[in-house]
């Protein structure tokens, strides 16, 4: 499997959650996906996470960097025909950060078009309802733990809460690692 890894920056406030990031890495190490982290290169406002209050101006993609392990593209130098799904991790920069960019509409469609899969969790499940609509995964994701999953199998939609509900770093990771899991099983159905 090869995973495109949308980022949104550095950090819970302003960009992706780092806890998510990295425990999405490690679980697609132990099932031993290739993955590509990417960004947007966009100028956008920051937060300072001790007070909560604007920061300067910072770069999506440089601030995506420090968690991309030298390995970050920019969103526009990538062909989603080359990854066999997205993942959409959490945090409060996808919003702030890519709700009104074509560029990232364009890339779900591509997803959601293809029936490849795209997985999701936390304020990453906010994110895809504004541009998909509200009532997406609204009665599967009431009842799942931050150790399980559920999927939309009518568009191909996986969903951890990871830190949306109370949970500690290795209920997430395991909700995570079912998730990516499970993905991989459904794809190497489809391809007997």
């Amino acid at each position: 499997m090869n995973g495109l890894v949308l980022l949104a920056g550095c950090g819970l406030g302003d960009g992706s959650c780092i806890e998510e990031v990295i425990l999405t890495y490690l679980a697609l190490e132990q099932h031993h996906w290739h993955y590509q982290p990417v960004a947007l290169s966009r100028w956008v406002p920051s937060i300072d996470h001790c007070s909560e209050a604007s920061g300067p101006l910072r770069n999506v993609l440089v601030e995506s960097a420090r968690m991309g392990r030298g390995r970050i593209l920019s969103l526009e130098s990538i062909d989603p025909k080359d990854f066999d799904c997205l993942l959409i991790l959490g945090g409060m920069g996808l919003r702030a950060n890519y709700a009104d960019q074509p560029a990232v509409h364009t890339l779900l469609h591509a997803f959601l078009d293809a029936g490849k899969p795209i997985a999701t969790m936390c304020a990453g499940l906010d994110f895809l309802r504004l541009i998909l609509g509200p009532e997406l995964l609204q009665d599967e994701q009431a009842s799942v733990s931050p150790t399980s999953f559920c999927h939309d199998s009518l568009r191909n939609l996986y969903y951890t809460p990871a830190f949306r509900c109370p949970a500690d770093l290795p209920q997430v990771q395991q909700g995570i690692a079912s998730m990516i899991a499970a993905i991989g099983a459904d794809r190497k159905k489809d391809d007997k």
